[in-house]
Parts: C-alpha cells; sequence; structure tokens
C-alpha cells in the first residue's frame, strides 16, 4: 500500500471516528429532548434543537468528508460490508470495529429520535386538547379542532 492510500485510509477510519462521535452527541441531545418533553419542561426543548441543528449540520459535512475519503480509496457507492468485502487484512481489522461502532450509534439515533419524536407527539396532543377545552370546544384525534361539542354531548346534555 502506498503512502499516500495509507494516509488517506488514515483520514477514512479518523472521519469514521468523528461520525461516531456526532451521532452518539445526537443521540444524547435526542434522549434529553425526551426527557424535557416527559417532565413538561418546555423551554428546555429550544436549546436542544438548536444544538441538535449544529451537530446535525456537522454531520452532514463529516459524511461528505468520508464519502470524498472513500471515493479516493475507489469505494465510491459502496456499503459498509462491502468496503470489508473488498479490502485487505490489514484494512478490514482498522475499519470494521469503527463500522460496528458507526452502526450502533446510528441505531440508537434512530431509537432515540423515534421516542423523542413520539414523546413530543403525545404533548403536542395533549397541548392541543387543553387549548380546545379552554376555548370551550374539543379536539378529535384527527387534529381537528371544533368551537362546539360533539353530538353525543349535546344530546346528553339536552336530555339528561
Amino acid at each position: 500500500m502506498s503512502h499516500e492510500t495509507q494516509n488517506t485510509l488514515e483520514k477514512f477510519a479518523a472521519i469514521l471516528q468523528e461520525l461516531t462521535e456526532t451521532a452518539g452527541r445526537i443521540a444524547r441531545i435526542e434522549q434529553a429532548k425526551a426527557e424535557a418533553a416527559s417532565e413538561n419542561r418546555h423551554e428546555r426543548l429550544d436549546d436542544f434543537i438548536q444544538e441538535e441543528q449544529a451537530y446535525i449540520l456537522k454531520l452532514r459535512g463529516q459524511e461528505q468528508h468520508r464519502i470524498r475519503l472513500a471515493e479516493q480509496l475507489g469505494w465510491k457507492d459502496l456499503t459498509f460490508r462491502q468496503i470489508l468485502a473488498s479490502a485487505g487484512e490489514e484494512q478490514v481489522q482498522l475499519l470494521s470495529p469503527l463500522f460496528t461502532g458507526l452502526e450502533r450509534e446510528l441505531k440508537r439515533l434512530e431509537e432515540a429520535r423515534g421516542a423523542s419524536e413520539r414523546i413530543i407527539n403525545a404533548k403536542l396532543h395533549e397541548i392541543q386538547v387543553a387549548v380546545a377545552r379552554q376555548q370551550g370546544g374539543f379536539y378529535d384525534n384527527t387534529g381537528s379542532v371544533s368551537p362546539n361539542a360533539p353530538l353525543q354531548s349535546k344530546m346528553h346534555n339536552k336530555y339528561v
């Protein structure tokens, strides 16, 4: 392996580590958002969202760098598994744990994001119901707010 290829491979390994760290950081922010929402600490969400956006931009830049390095190594458009299948033994020993770590953090991020979205959507629904009730109406599960009470309630009030 040439010195230039070895240097590019080391940069590729370093960017994989950076991607892993950034994905982990975003996952932690997602978890913090979920906790804040579940604890009705809505004032904290804006800070978390802003921090998350900064890390997402960083992640995108890192991913672009990873793509350029992969192209230089002849791995354009290859998946991690395809890279490992085509790499030499030394490259596999270097890259395999990095790919495993990155996949683990990306899965953790996906799970944290899903949990965060579910909690935030549930809290949003609670707020919409409370606002609708405060305005004397009701909120149905389709997202419609009506100033009138449901028919069942009207009939109940009329005959009871």
